[in-house]
């Protein structure tokens, strides 16, 4: 798996072969196997101050993983109409290079009636607020490249001097 670093450096993270990449200008990785629609890892890196831009909330790196999940879903739900009726299936904590986060999994139907799935890891350290997500729909797509996504998860790494967690 090749190892890609954020263009701000913040992070590295070892990312599934033949999936494409690219990154937003905002320094958001977006990375697909067959297609942006079908399956989504995403990692986006913001400043604690703009965690959560939608609803106008900031991340503090003294927060807990349950405080920075219930910001998550709020700024989840402020996405689209859709999104706005999101169900959560799992709420907990989690654990990203070492450090205290949270996992959530959340479904959503689209305006067609396709039942979409989104599993989202996230942390706050004194460098930012770190989300990775995964968004597939359920039907086919979401089981098949799942377990691409946990080795995203487990690979991803912190850098700097802030992170003394790291292994």
């Amino acid at each position: 798996m090749p190892t890609t670093q954020a263009p701000d450096k913040s992070y590295t993270l070892d990312l599934p072969v033949g999936w494409i990449r690219q990154f937003t200008q905002d320094g958001t990785l977006l990375v697909s196997k067959d297609g942006y629609a079908l399956q989504t890892i995403g990692v986006i890196h913001r400043k604690l101050d703009n965690a959560f831009p939608k609803t106008r909330k900031s991340a503090s790196d003294t927060m807990l993983p349950s405080e920075l999940a219930e910001l998550q879903i709020a700024e989840m739900k402020t996405e689209t109409e859709q999104m706005a009726v999101l169900k959560v299936i799992e709420n907990e904590p989690a654990t990203l290079d070492g450090r205290e986060g949270f996992r959530l999994r959340t479904t959503y139907f689209t305006r067609r009636g396709l039942e979409i799935h989104r599993v989202t890891y996230g942390l706050a350290d004194k460098s930012g607020y770190y989300r990775i997500e995964y968004v597939s729909p359920k039907l086919y797509y979401f089981d098949r490249t799942f377990g691409d996504f946990e080795n995203v998860i487990t690979s991803f790494r912190l850098a700097g001097p802030q992170n003394t967690a790291s292994k």
